[in-house]
């Protein structure tokens, strides 16, 4: 008898440990197939797929992220920003396409190969938020059921157009609608790092010019 419970333990934990790695790998699964994109507003990355999630962080705009995964209605994408992982409004996403920006949900995740994604309070939490200041209250996220998504709409079937999104639509609280053509700005860091580069190549190109002086007057000599 003591055999008997001893091995519906050992099975009960090879189930568990199933599960586990079955959990890991489809997230691994998604990171792999991460595409870069930019956010077109300083929008809030969350814990989870629901603005009650609590907050990581505002992503600036124009900042460079990567889209992990999505949703399958394209409500809340799943994006890795300055070595955080959260959620973020789709339409508040943008790929560079052929020297344009184009919103996420006017030409679908899977325009990039990002795939649809499902969200697990528990394996999400375990895996990225371990020793975050929110992850004392894990338990409470770990019941909490996530909502739909309020003035937000899943994309038709089959081709889509350009701003489909846009009928109805409703910009979350404290936000404004997306812009119909956005472009990224460039950032002062950005303009710092091209100046730096500049002034590196410009003392390579001095230091060049000497060593060929004194190589000349070698020759000469």
């Amino acid at each position: 008898m003591l055999f008997k419970h001893a091995e519906i333990g050992v099975i009960m934990k090879i189930k568990r440990l199933i599960g586990a790695v079955a959990g890991l790998t489809l997230l691994g699964m998604a990171s792999a197939h991460a595409a870069p994109g930019f956010s077109t507003a300083n929008v809030n990355i969350r814990t989870g797929p629901d603005t009650e999630f609590p907050s990581v962080g505002v992503i600036p705009e124009g900042d460079e992220l990567e889209i992990a995964g999505c949703l399958r209605d394209e409500s809340w994408c799943d994006v890795i920003w300055a070595g955080s992982r959260g959620w973020v409004y789709s339409e508040y996403l943008a790929f560079e396409q052929r020297g344009e920006y184009v919103s996420l949900p006017d030409v679908g995740p899977a325009a990039f190969r990002i795939p649809f994604v499902t969200f697990v309070a528990r394996d999400y939490w375990d895996r990225y938020y371990v020793g975050r200041p929110w992850y004392r209250d894990r338990a409470r996220w770990y019941s909490y059921h996530v909502r739909p998504r309020a003035g937000w709409r899943a994309p038709p079937p089959g081709p889509r157009r350009a701003g489909w999104w846009r009928k109805d639509y409703r910009a979350p609280t404290g936000m404004g609608p997306p812009p119909d053509r956005w472009r990224r700005m460039e950032r002062r860091q950005d303009r710092r790092e091209d100046r730096r580069e500049f002034r590196d190549d410009r003392r390579d190109d001095r230091r060049d010019r000497r060593e060929e002086r004194r190589d000349d007057r070698r020759d000469y000599r």
